[in-house]
């Protein structure tokens, strides 16, 4: 679904909230398959730097991303509190390492704005929108992006 801004006031979208760092982001929940915790990575040779592993999660292979890394932000910590997001993409199930998992939301589409060029020293190209919420505000991941080779 494309953020335009000419939304209804009454629509919104369900969204995972999740923190990469200091940088609140966020996938729509149609997209998540499920939360999972660490898992041991296998290394994949000659992989994209940012490309963590592969993983089996309940007998399927699985590569797993590290959004700290394809952001430009440093390696996701091995802690307590990271967690694998599992996102369906094209054919396949995907696995996002990230911080931590903040919160369940639903968002209204009118509180959503076009990102800026720059957020939190990442490019602008790796999100859809930026979500004002209270104090904060939640840039929208743009996943086909993230999962592509060129970003």
């Amino acid at each position: 679904m494309a953020i335009t801004e000419s939304t209804n006031a009454f629509e919104t979208m369900e969204l995972t909230v999740f923190s990469i760092g200091d940088l609140l982001c966020a996938v729509e929940n149609t997209k998540v398959r499920e939360i999972s915790g660490l898992r041991a990575f296998t290394n994949v040779h000659h992989a994209a730097a940012h490309v963590r592993g592969v993983v089996n999660l309940r007998g399927q292979i699985m590569t797993v991303l590290d959004l700290g890394i394809r952001f430009g932000m440093g390696p996701v910590p091995e802690d307590r509190k990271a967690r694998i997001l599992v996102v369906h993409s094209g054919e396949e199930d995907v696995g996002l390492l990230v911080d931590g998992v903040e919160d369940v939301m639903s968002a209204p589409l009118s509180d959503m704005e076009p990102p800026p060029s720059n957020i939190g020293g990442v490019s602008g190209t790796y999100f859809r929108a930026i979500l004002k919420h209270r104090d904060d505000l939640i840039s929208l991941v743009d996943l086909e992006r993230i999962l592509s080779d060129e970003a």
